[in-house]
């Protein structure tokens, strides 16, 4: 989840995180990772649940497993708190829907997006499925390509390079597919407590611009892709952002080591 590049409270300071805090951060990167793995499952089984019956169940496994759903309740002036643990946004919605009666259709895109607290370490990830078969193999490309335009720019990082270098693989890759780039919205540092903290992690970039990449660095990297033009508005509830085609997310929080990149919420383990 990001809410858009507007500064982020607390400046341009940018905390390099411990041990303390990666072994929290490791515990609730293992919870979400859970509850996408479920999500993911709902969709391969086409369980036709609603999305508010969906968001009520992973939020309870959350708490069942000692975690806080982050983004219940997170604010944003002059609208209603965030009222759910999970953004599900289908089709022509990008990202921060929000879970209501709607039930899914074969073929609809849906992206499920959470971030889950453990003793004030945050891990934050995001996925989109496609519901029962596809309507088009442009839509099973456009999930693979934002899938791997999200690992491109996480084999981009190096320490000592600057971070620009994560935008520049992920546009290229994306624009070689020929697909649009969502650069409104992008990935963003995580702090004790804080689930937007700087810096912002854009979707597009110059591998010669933004601070330097150093070991403690704790980011959530989230390409957004789209079927057509990337322009994007938000609807009148203040949250649900939408494009003129369809659109897919991915997202992974990540630690970064002296050698190696650390995946928080890699779902595969």
């Amino acid at each position: 989840m990001r809410i858009n590049n507007s500064p982020i409270p607390g400046g341009s300071l940018v905390c390099l995180k411990n041990q303390d805090w990666l072994d929290k951060q490791r515990i609730a990167g293992k919870i979400v990772a859970g509850a996408l793995r479920k999500l993911e499952g709902y969709c391969r089984d086409k369980t036709f649940h609603s999305m508010a019956t969906l968001n009520a169940v992973i939020e309870q496994y959350i708490v069942d497993c000692g975690g806080i759903p982050t983004f219940k309740g997170y604010p944003k002036t002059g609208f209603p708190d965030f009222p759910a643990g999970v953004c599900i946004s289908i089709n022509h919605q990008l990202v921060h829907g929000i879970p209501d009666d709607t039930v899914l259709n074969d073929g609809d895109l849906v992206s499920f997006d959470l971030g889950v607290t453990y003793q004030g370490a945050i891990a934050d990830s995001a996925l989109t499925c496609i519901f029962g078969p596809a309507r088009d193999h442009q839509h099973v490309k456009l999930v693979e390509a934002t899938r791997e335009a999200l690992q491109r720019g996480i084999q981009a990082i190096e320490v000592g390079k600057h971070l620009g270098c994560i935008g520049q693989a992920i546009y290229k890759y994306a624009k070689s597919q020929g697909f649009g780039v969502v650069t409104q919205y992008g990935g963003h540092g995580l702090d004790w407590n804080i689930p937007h903290a700087s810096p912002f992690v854009a979707n597009v970039g110059n591998k010669d611009e933004g601070i330097r990449i150093q070991p403690g660095l704790s980011i959530a990297i989230e390409p957004m892709l789209t079927i057509g033009p990337p322009q994007t508005r938000t609807l009148d509830d203040g949250w649900t952002v939408v494009t003129p085609g369809l659109g897919a997310h991915f997202e992974h929080s990540i630690f970064v080591h002296q050698d190696y990149v650390e995946i928080i919420t890699e779902r595969d383990r």
